[in-house]
């Protein structure tokens, strides 16, 4: 431990756990200087306590404990599985085998992934939850901040020129999956995982039991065509959807089928199949003006959530614009000087 003047700077020099630390303390005065060298010892021992093995394990051990306390703790089993997705992602990276204590922020930006934002943020949510934890067992004093990617909306919607073409291009479950999203705005996996014990003939609607939250598990209205469909689907199964081949009983993919539906159809790849949610979400709005309503049959919890979804204001824009257009053109029948600024006009 030592300090040294530089000029009229005084800088830092220490070594702790066989790492060196040294720099500015930005101080012209010796015995501020010592302070300021006493405080940052005190810092970087705080920051590398470790546990009574003495060595803060990297990324990947610590996983192992991580993953116990996933599989005994109360979380929902959709979360669990969605941590166990974002860590697959993560093992085969470099910010496995770094100290825990050790990742920062940068160590998150330099990450890449295939796929959209959206897939790399599970990666970077797993990663944060898994470093908060470790602050909580006294791995590390902090965890850093973890900066996600900027998640870009589906600018796609399936207007009824493309509903029409997809369904009937579309072979049996997907033709039904399709139908049920755009009415219900329901995620693919809430209308794969349905069961008739959910559905209510007399009111009419869907009860959908899953999800992380309490705002998740909510009653969706059936349209006529919905109703139609499922009673055309009446099987002995519990599943609305059942299959032979999956071990939970029911479907859990069309993407193969859905991929041939829209080639058929001659519609961009732009469209995917979780568009239907979101012109469920478009449609429901402009033409209720209810966010609280829609927030509630989308299952969030919050309008920024909700707002994601939304393509809204479009419609609303065009007929503004028609009616100034119409406006215009019974002022200029009027006369050509007859405005609404001329003299002529006020008078």
């Amino acid at each position: 431990m030592a300090l040294s003047r530089r000029g009229a700077v005084w800088h830092y020099d220490f070594w702790l756990q066989g790492r060196r630390f040294r720099g500015s303390t930005r101080e012209t005065n010796r015995g501020r200087a010592a302070k300021v060298q006493a405080f940052l010892m005190l810092e970087a021992k705080e920051k590398r306590r470790v546990l009574s093995n003495g060595r803060v394990p990297v990324l990947k051990e610590f996983s192992v404990r991580f993953f116990d306390w996933v599989k005994e703790s109360t979380l929902e089993t959709s979360t669990k599985r969605y941590y166990q997705y974002g860590w697959d992602m993560l093992k085969p990276t470099a910010v496995a085998g770094i100290r825990i204590d050790e990742i920062s922020a940068d160590d998150a930006d330099s990450l890449r992934f295939t796929g959209s934002p959206a897939k790399a943020n599970v990666a970077l949510r797993t990663l944060r939850r898994m470093l908060s934890k470790a602050q909580e067992w006294n791995y590390l004093r902090h965890a850093p901040k973890l900066r996600l990617r900027k998640e870009l909306g589906r600018e796609s919607l399936i207007d009824p020129d493309a509903e029409t073409k997809l369904l009937s291009n579309a072979k049996q479950p997907l033709r039904d999956v399709i139908l049920i999203m755009q009415d219900t705005g329901m995620r693919p996996q809430d209308v794969f995982r349905m069961r008739w014990e959910h559905v209510n003939w007399y009111k009419e609607t869907i009860f959908i039991p899953y999800g992380k939250t309490k705002n998740s598990r909510r009653l969706v209205p059936m349209s006529e065509r919905v109703v139609q469909a499922l009673r055309g689907r009446r099987s002995t199964s519990v599943w609305v959807f059942p299959s032979k081949w999956s071990r939970s009983g029911h479907i859990t993919n069309v993407a193969k089928r859905w991929l041939e539906a829209r080639a058929k159809a001659k519609l961009p790849s732009s469209l995917k199949l979780y568009c239907c949610r979101h012109t469920f979400a478009t449609d429901a709005l402009e033409r209720t003006g209810n966010l609280a309503a829609l927030m509630k049959l989308l299952g969030h919890s919050d309008a920024q959530t909700a707002m994601r979804y939304q393509h809204p204001g479009i419609e609303q824009i065009r007929k503004a614009v028609e009616e100034r257009n119409r406006e215009h053109a019974l002022l200029a029948c009027s006369g050509p000087h007859k405005t609404p600024h001329s003299e002529e006009w006020v008078q």
